[in-house]
């Protein structure tokens, strides 16, 4: 076996250091056995560090996945708030157009009614008031003299009713005119125009219409 010396060889004494001798062939086998060791711990070293890399790539790879969902998810969410928003801005419009709708059509309903119900009380007061003055008259001699009275200072009045009534009435306008003298001067002209059962008094500054048909309209007026 080989041997190296540290030194030349010295005699042996009591105060003598010994020599020391190393074995090549231990040391090589020593260094050898290090090198292994370092190279099995880089390669463990090398493994687990691809084993933390792959599990880092998963770990990544899954965070990412559930950053990609949470993403999807905030923006499926806020793409159903838009949906939402816009139907409920439709369903809003469309309430709305509805609601005017059924105002507008309400509206026009309640004028129709109004004019209907309007049209029909007319004919019903005309119908009334016809019968009434047919059985009494004397209601037309009330109307002229209340339209003196309402004109008083007047000296000239002509009073312009249908022939028909004009006939009916010949004594009581007689007497009305008889009644008038001298303050006021009457004259009855039968204008078939005027309409029955209604009177139409004239004067140089005035005219006090109460026909039927005058008098029903301005209680149309009246009731609209």
């Amino acid at each position: 076996m080989a041997s190296i010396f540290k030194s030349k060889s010295i005699p042996n004494g009591l105060n003598t250091a010994q020599t020391e001798v190393f074995n090549w062939e231990d040391v090589a086998l020593r260094a050898k056995q290090y090198i292994d060791t370092v190279r099995l711990q880089a390669q463990q070293m090398l493994a687990e560090g691809q084993v933390e890399c792959e599990r880092l790539k998963l770990q990544a790879k899954e965070e990412g996945i559930r950053g990609g969902e949470s993403h999807v998810e905030r923006l499926a969410m806020q793409m159903a708030g838009q949906i939402a928003e816009q139907r409920v801005q439709e369903a809003s419009r469309s309430v709305k157009t509805l609601c005017e709708d059924l105002e507008s059509a309400t509206q026009q309903w309640l004028r129709q009614w109004q004019h209907e119900t309007i049209t029909l009380a007319i004919a019903i007061t005309e119908k009334l008031l016809s019968r009434q003055i047919e059985s009494d008259p004397s209601i037309l001699i009330d109307w002229i003299e209340d339209s003196v009275r309402l004109i008083q200072g007047q000296r000239q009045i002509l009073v312009r009713i249908h022939p028909e009534d004009a006939r009916r009435l010949s004594g009581a306008l007689t007497d009305l005119i008889d009644d008038m003298k001298p303050s006021v001067e009457i004259q009855v002209s039968e204008d078939i125009t005027v309409g029955r059962f209604g009177v139409i008094l004239q004067t140089p500054d005035t005219t006090i219409d109460r026909s039927m048909q005058m008098q029903l309209k301005r209680l149309s007026e009246e009731l609209q």
